[in-house]
């Protein structure tokens, strides 16, 4: 029981990651998602430390075991967000939106964490969105 219990937190926190990850908070550049958490004086640092702090250090280990149903329909509410925006490939912008449109998942957990208002980052996320767009 102990050992299934520390399997599907360690999977939980490789999936916050991974999905942070993908959706620019992890990474550097001019990324909208990045750019939109910044614009909000969202530190994205403090986001990857409070993962660590909330889910372990080292969560970039390899294999990675498969995505959880959190994650599943966070990824597929991506491609949703991609398509409604008329796009036909999708982008960090779109991972974080399809994230906040889950609704749920260790990902917004670490946001909350972080007091992030999903609703004020939605708002951000797609003024870029639009802006990248004229």
């Amino acid at each position: 029981m102990l050992r299934e219990q520390g399997v599907e937190l360690a999977r939980a926190r490789e999936e916050t990651v991974r999905v942070l990850e993908a959706a620019g908070v992890a990474a550097t550049g001019g990324q909208p998602a990045k750019d939109a958490l910044s614009s909000l004086g969202i530190d994205v640092e403090e986001v990857k430390r409070q993962a660590d702090n909330s889910f372990g250090a080292g969560t970039f280990q390899y294999p990675r075991p498969a995505y959880t149903s959190d994650a599943k329909k966070a990824l597929e509410q991506t491609l949703t967000e991609a398509r409604a925006l008329g796009r036909e490939r999708f982008g960090t912008e779109h991972v974080l939106l399809g994230m906040l449109t889950a609704g749920q998942g260790r990902g917004l957990e670490v946001l909350a964490a972080c007091d992030v208002d999903p609703g004020g980052l939605r708002e951000a996320v797609l003024a870029r969105v639009a802006g990248d767009a004229s």
